[in-house]
């Protein structure tokens, strides 16, 4: 059998080459880009860094307000400086805008509560709060700047507000450094609680206009013994608003604990449940209770009395009612 001639070895040849070239061609081909990572969503950003640990079951104390400084030091925005206060905290609606999604804190509040020993307490008592406040510059997301803490107490979330609120006012004022607000803040909240009751408690410096003397002679009389003027009283006061039989509410200074009392027509003190718990004065000073009322209650003019403290002063306010 006469093998293939010259011509078609020489074309098989090419076709071998050829295919050879395409193979090669498309390995040498380069991949199609990859598309570009798509922007987080909402539910991807608020999850915790896994490269931060939470602290383990009961390992963290809380005393008297405070976190525990190992758990929960505190930690600060780097883009709040107290060069950048005007840009930063001091806008109004500046912390609401840099706010972590509840989502993020009720998830780590639970995490926190195992870690503070309180897995067997109501999250609904305490609030997953911010140690250095956002409205001084503190990190919004870091674990370390956030911890359970109780709502109501002697040194609670109420009162913290209200200190972040004062110490904000003082740093946008320039009365205080942000870095002096924010190390006050981390190391001990309720010291700086307490100078804001002592600054409010301070009478404000008034200077008596300069009185230019008369050419005319005078006669000299005795000096009279110079008066001090009275040190004004903190502004706190208490008004009843509303005054009913099962209800009375009042307004007094944000913060103040108060409690109520109901003296019946007969003279004798209500011992009904609901006026016997202390309350907080919300923000804008309202605090109101509401307790059960008998259809044998000898009709007649009643009084509730509301007494708060604040600062150790101590006001109440009375207010009649009608038993039908």
């Amino acid at each position: 059998m006469v093998g293939p001639g010259p011509r078609f070895r020489a074309a098989r040849l090419i076709v071998v080459a050829v295919f050879a070239m395409s193979c090669g061609g498309a390995a040498a081909m380069p991949a199609t880009p990859s598309k570009s990572t798509p922007t987080p969503t909402i539910a991807a950003a608020i999850l915790p860094s896994p490269s931060i640990s939470i602290p383990s079951p009961s390992s963290c104390t809380s005393a008297n307000g405070l976190p525990d400084r190992l758990c929960t030091p505190g930690a600060t925005n780097p883009d709040v400086t107290q060069a950048t206060i005007s840009n930063t905290v001091c806008v109004t609606g500046y912390a609401a805008q840099i706010r972590p999604a509840a989502t993020y804190t009720n998830s780590l509040k639970v995490d926190h509560m195992r870690a503070y020993g309180y897995a067997d307490q109501a999250p609904g008592d305490f609030e997953e709060d911010h140690l250095i406040a956002l409205e001084l510059g503190g990190d919004p997301r870091d674990p370390k700047n956030l911890w359970p803490e109780r709502l109501t107490g002697g040194s609670g979330a109420l009162q913290k507000d209200r200190v972040e609120k004062w110490a904000h006012d003082e740093v946008c004022a320039g009365r205080m450094p942000l870095a002096d607000a924010q190390q006050r803040m981390a190391t001990n909240w309720v010291e700086l609680y307490n100078a804001m009751l002592a600054a409010i408690a301070t009478p404000k410096l008034t200077i008596a206009p300069v009185v230019v003397a008369s050419a005319a002679p005078t006669i000299a009389t005795s000096a009279s013994p110079a008066t001090t003027s009275p040190t004004p009283l903190p502004a706190l006061s208490v008004s009843i608003s509303a005054s009913r039989y099962g209800l009375v509410s009042a307004s007094t200074l944000a913060g103040a604990s108060c409690n109520a009392q109901a003296k019946l027509p007969s003279g004798s003190m209500s011992s009904a449940q609901g006026l016997i718990p202390t309350k907080i004065a919300i923000g804008s000073g309202a605090v109101s209770w509401s307790y059960t009322t008998v259809s044998r209650t000898t009709p007649g003019t009643g009084t509730h009395t509301v007494t708060c403290t604040f600062g150790g002063i101590t006001r109440n306010a009375t207010a009649p009612f009608t038993v039908p």
